[in-house]
């Protein structure tokens, strides 16, 4: 049969959708600080605008989309895109000059030209032959994936797509920046999938944080344009460092090979409780970082707002900073929480140092936020919102560090104690092991300051607090939603971008021998080699760990094939949940079994259609009533049963009881091997070696529904269509 490459068909869409992507990152975000003339934005160069138009629009729109969506429907969403893309036009064509390539641009262009080869290869299936390989990072994208899809079937507020009953699931997650994706996806019109704008949105995101970078470079540090392109360029290859995940990784990896270790990790960041640093989190959490951009463009919109002319110019710059902050809370509630505490203490130095305009303006955007994020948040907080493990959301503790483990405690020593005598002093190493070269530098850029003898400045004085109060709330702190701590993970990333400032303007000096030593400046190169050597690894074991697990180089996961036809199964599962794309409406339901290890990535990824049960407890922490999934399991238990116990024979009475249009079998259900049951008695409407697709009887549709589509998947045979 002829083999359809699913590799050449991510790429080219991923690529039409970056190119249709800056209707809702760049138009948008140009036009309003033009129309508002933000940091003098009619003034500036078209560099400057462009750079400003991408975290701007990041930062503004998605609290308007949803507002929008929500209260007045996806037509007044269209509306306000059209009318923003209008105004982008309107601003370009009363540009006051021509205007020429800078250097500075000439170093962005370069940056982003490397991160669209990086996103795009680690993102993109890989295929050979009849070999697919997702990158490890789907596990989490996946999921997205599925909302981003929910989002653009039906509109805002979306509703769970791993949950289907009578009664609908509203879906309870930060999708503020899926929104976005979903946009696109929906201008695409079939020409991209979900999952293609989603990684499109990944570069777009890397994009707004390389734009971000420059923008703080140029106008919250004190140097200003001073020696921009050197720092420029120091900061984007900094983006490139990790920091010294790669030691405990390779001795890790010396474990397994002498036999102490029966698994390899698929990513440095999970040796331990992660510190995610900016390439991990753009691909594996991207959302978060289009949280992080929000929350630092309404910061500088707030910074510049006490220096702007007359009380209406404070108030445009405080209520733009507002809606960023709103935007943030929605793309991810652990990135805003802790810039929120920071925020909050940040407050409170303007009051002492009677800063007053400035603490109007932090007040008014605070204000602003508030009533924007309401709506938002009291959705989070409705009827049926899921259960929270642990009690409260946030409880207390002392940063996990997984060497602490090695520390013997004393009989009965309780998890309290053992949190303050062992995790409390290993503190130290634990974040010199994560951060690295950026804990060594800020050291050094700290002593210097102390040297000088001068006070701090106040964007000095601005940026220690954020290091200070986002590195307290994410070490005492845990988020327990969810069995991860997403508050450690992802509220991090604020003290991270300002380390990464910092080291820029260190490396920008040249290391000068009258505030480092030769010994630290060894150290510090030596840092700066594990890092980078830390992300290249991570690059590289995140896009071919199923490819060396297939081939035997390492251990498969309990969520891969065991005989090593990881490859073939995921070609087999793409070609068939493609198929079902062209067999079903869009609003229609499948169902796989739902005893998943971890979760059935690929109907995630590749199917476009929702799940009535994703996993044993119905995908209920994504919204849901939990009283209503144990007759679905039950229902469910009779076409998938326990291994040795027989399947029923056929669909039909499932069918009556639930609401789904397709039912999947895989080669690895123990179902597949009872030849009694329905499995092979009933007729599938797709089949190959290792997927079989059944339509439920009363929801059959004519079998030339889905030939389109099924031919683009080479693996159908001619008579695997009911008639």
């Amino acid at each position: 049969m002829p083999i359809h490459n699913f590799m050449l068909e991510d790429l080219a869409a991923c690529l039409k959708a970056i190119c249709v992507f800056p209707l809702v990152v760049v138009a948008p975000g140009f036009g309003i600080a033009w129309l508002c003339d933000v940091f003098e934005f009619r003034r500036r160069t078209l560099a400057f605008r462009l750079a400003l138009g991408i975290p701007f629009s990041i930062a503004v729109c998605p609290v308007a989309t949803y507002l929008l969506g929500r209260f007045f429907g996806m037509t007044a969403v269209g509306g306000f895109y059209i009318a923003a893309a209008c105004l982008f036009l309107s601003a370009l064509l009363r540009s006051p000059r021509p205007v020429l390539v800078s250097r500075e641009a000439k170093v962005f262009a370069a940056a982003a030209a490397i991160w669209l080869a990086v996103a795009l290869g680690s993102l993109i299936d890989l295929q050979f032959g009849d070999r697919l390989y997702y990158p490890t990072s789907a596990l989490d994208n996946s999921v997205r994936t599925s909302f981003v899809h929910s989002i653009s079937m039906k509109g805002i507020p979306p509703e769970n797509p791993l949950f289907v009953s009578a009664e609908p699931a509203p879906l309870r997650y930060h999708y503020f920046w899926l929104m976005m994706c979903s946009l696109v996806e929906k201008a695409g019109r079939g020409a991209w999938t979900a999952r293609h704008a989603l990684i499109a949105g990944t570069f777009w995101c890397g994009a707004g944080l390389l734009a971000l970078v420059a923008l703080y470079l140029r106008l919250f540090m004190e140097s200003g344009r001073a020696g921009l392109r050197r720092r420029m360029l120091i900061a984007f290859l900094l983006l490139g460092i990790t920091g010294l995940d790669i030691i405990p990784t390779v001795l890790l990896l010396l474990q397994y090979a002498a036999g102490g270790m029966s698994f390899v990790l698929p990513s440095v960041e999970w040796w331990n409780e992660h510190v995610d640093w900016f390439v991990y989190t753009a691909l594996w959490a991207p959302h978060a970082l289009s949280s992080l951009l929000a929350c630092f463009t309404g910061f500088l919109l707030v910074w510049k707002a006490p220096r702007a002319r007359g009380r209406l110019g404070m108030l445009r710059y405080s209520v733009l900073a507002g809606i960023a902050l709103a935007s943030s809370i929605g793309a991810s509630i652990y990135v805003s929480f802790a810039f929120a505490v920071f925020l909050a203490a940040w407050t409170a130095v303007t009051i002492v140092k009677r800063w007053h305009r400035e603490t109007v303006a932090l007040l008014a955007a605070g204000a602003t936020c508030a009533v924007l994020a309401l709506p938002y948040l009291m959705s989070l907080l409705g009827e049926g919102a899921p259960p929270v493990s642990g009690g409260a959301p946030l409880e207390f503790t002392v940063r996990a560090f997984s060497l602490a483990a090695l520390v013997p405690g004393w009989p009965g020593m309780t998890r309290f104690w053992r949190l303050i005598l062992v995790n409390l002093p290993l503190i130290p190493f634990n974040y010199l092991l994560e951060f690295g070269f950026f804990l060594a530098a800020g050291a050094i850029a700290w002593r210097r300051q102390r040297r000088s003898g001068r006070p701090l400045q106040r964007w000095q004085l601005a940026s220690l607090l954020m290091v200070a109060s986002s590195a307290m709330i994410c070490t005492f702190l845990r988020s327990s939603i969810i069995g991860c701590n997403d508050l450690g993970w992802r509220g991090f990333l604020v003290t991270q971008f300002v380390m990464l400032l910092w080291s820029a303007d260190l490396l920008a000096d040249g290391l000068r021998g009258d505030f480092i030593s030769g010994g630290e400046r060894v150290l510090l190169t030596v840092f700066l080699v594990l890092g980078a050597l830390g992300t290249v690894y991570d690059l590289a074991i995140t896009r071919t760990f199923p490819i060396l697990a297939d081939h035997g180089v390492v251990p498969p996961l309990d969520w891969m094939s065991p005989d090593r036809q990881f490859g073939k199964r995921t070609y087999a599962a793409r070609a068939a949940y493609e198929w079902a794309q062209g067999a079903t409406t869009a609003t229609a339901a499948i169902q796989f079994n739902p005893k998943v290890a971890f979760q059935e990535t690929t109907a995630m990824l590749y199917s476009e259609r929702r799940t009535v049960a994703a996993n044993l407890s119905c995908g209920i922490g994504f919204g849901g009533d939990a009283k209503l999934c144990p007759p679905i399991m039950s229902e469910l238990q009779r076409l998938y049963p326990a291994p040795g116990l027989p399947a029923v024979a056929s669909i039909d009475d499932v069918c009556t009881n639930l609401p789904v249009d397709l039912m999947i079998a895989k080669d690895t259900d123990s179902a597949w091997a009872d030849r009694s049951g329905w499995v092979w008695r009933e007729h599938p409407a797709f089949q190959n070696a290792y997927v079989r697709i059944f339509r439920c009887p009363a929801r059959r549709v004519p079998a030339d529904g889905g030939t389109s589509t099924a031919a683009r998947g080479g693996t159908r045979p001619a008579s695997a269509v009911s008639r």
